[in-house]
């Protein structure tokens, strides 16, 4: 079984994933198309022991290639060299993921789709939902994140049988060492990461979703009668940076509330490690792999409702608490019971963290890969009707920046 997998670009989260998969033995190339990412710290700078190709340099080439139609024929190209049994797209959304299911129908190759988008992360159109069915239809097998996208894939015409989960996984073993090196050695890593005495940390790009100036206002109602409560460290950066400067002004939380801006992955463990929790309270969130971080670290989360790693990953007041990102009230009251854990149990539940995100790493997403894999490659082949063909046709020529 030779396998082909499509990605926009290798980060760290990714190398991970595919280095658990060579080290499973499979023979598998991972294709880049774009080979760039909203920020530097987000692109991994190696990997791992698998073969990779590069389609194109940027997304102004790869958005220049999805218009004149060369992102079809560099996926054929491509795929025609390898001639994989499998391929891997990612999700339903993206140019190289229509071409590839094209080139492997009128091939008779198998194909397993890669997708962590759950019903509620998007209002949905009836026509969209067909179009996506229709995709979806085309594949073998899929590998989702967790059970509300199961859920949603089955809802597409994606038999449940054929459906496996894990694929959003970090690097457990990464996040918990270097966290509890940094543990060990607390104020002199504190002070070469230049971080408060105590502190709770959310990472995210600064964007609405991620519903940053509501989690500053929440903050300073759960602060109110706790002076001693640990400062807010929120790293990241982008459009929404304003904002969240003018909510720390308007609530008078300068000098409480930080933002050092984006930190390199070498030093994410160690930032983790040294809070007392991680807040991620996103209004609409199809996993949010910072909370898989922040377990495998071995420190409690606040996370919404919406997050679709909540579900698997943060039971409530045993590995952190849930929150409606939605509501200010229920943010600040979720704060409020992270604030207020003794250390002992602060410490039991960081733990037990830890655990529960020991069952969702690398190792299961490789596990689930190959077994999609496998059912894939048992399916009776099946070619492609002219109808799909125009239709994947007309879908990549389309960039899409958001996953519908």
């Amino acid at each position: 079984m030779t396998l082909a997998l499509f990605t926009a670009q290798i980060g760290h989260y990714h190398d991970a994933r595919y280095s658990a998969v060579a080290a499973a033995g499979a023979e598998f190339t991972v294709i880049v198309t774009q080979n760039e990412a909203d920020f530097s710290e987000f692109m991994a700078s190696g990997t791992g022991s698998y073969p990779v190709q590069h389609l194109f340099e940027g997304r102004a080439a790869y958005r220049k290639a999805c218009a004149t139609g060369r992102v079809w024929s560099s996926v054929h190209t491509s795929l025609s060299m390898l001639d994989p049994s499998v391929v891997i797209v990612a999700g339903w959304a993206t140019p190289e993921s229509f071409a590839a299911i094209a080139w492997a129908r009128r091939n008779c190759r198998r194909l397993v789709m890669l997708s962590e988008s759950q019903v509620n992360d998007a209002a949905r159109s009836a026509w969209r939902e067909r179009v996506k069915a229709r995709v979806v239809g085309l594949c073998d097998a899929a590998v989702v994140g967790g059970p509300s996208h199961l859920d949603y894939i089955v809802r597409l015409g994606m038999p449940h049988k054929r459906v496996f989960m894990g694929y959003d996984a970090v690097d457990n073993a990464y996040f918990a060492s270097g966290a509890e090196a940094a543990r060990k050695n607390k104020m002199a890593v504190r002070s070469t990461l230049r971080m408060p005495a105590h502190y709770l940390l959310a990472s995210a790009r600064f964007i609405p979703k991620k519903n940053l100036p509501r989690l500053v206002m929440a903050y300073a109602k759960a602060l109110k009668g706790r002076a001693e409560a640990p400062d807010l460290v929120i790293l990241g950066d982008g459009p929404e940076l304003g904002l969240v400067e003018a909510a720390i002004a308007t609530e008078g939380l300068t000098g409480r509330v930080h933002l050092p801006g984006f930190r390199s992955y070498g030093e994410l463990p160690a930032l983790y490690g040294l809070s007392d929790g991680f807040v991620h309270v996103s209004t609409s969130e199809q996993w949010g792999l910072v909370i898989n971080e922040a377990a495998a670290s071995g420190v409690p989360v606040v996370a919404s409702t919406a997050c679709g790693a909540t579900g698997p990953l943060v039971e409530d007041g045993v590995t952190g608490f849930v929150a409606d990102g939605e509501s200010e009230e229920s943010i600040k009251n979720a704060l409020v019971r992270l604030i207020e854990l003794e250390r002992s149990r602060r410490a039991e539940m960081g733990r037990a963290a830890r655990e529960r995100v020991a069952g969702w790493g690398t190792d299961r997403f490789s596990e689930g890969l190959l077994a999609a894999c496998r059912i894939a490659e048992n399916s009776r082949p099946r070619g492609l009707a002219p109808w799909d063909a125009m239709l994947l046709w007309k879908l990549s020529k389309r960039s899409i920046d958001v996953v519908q």
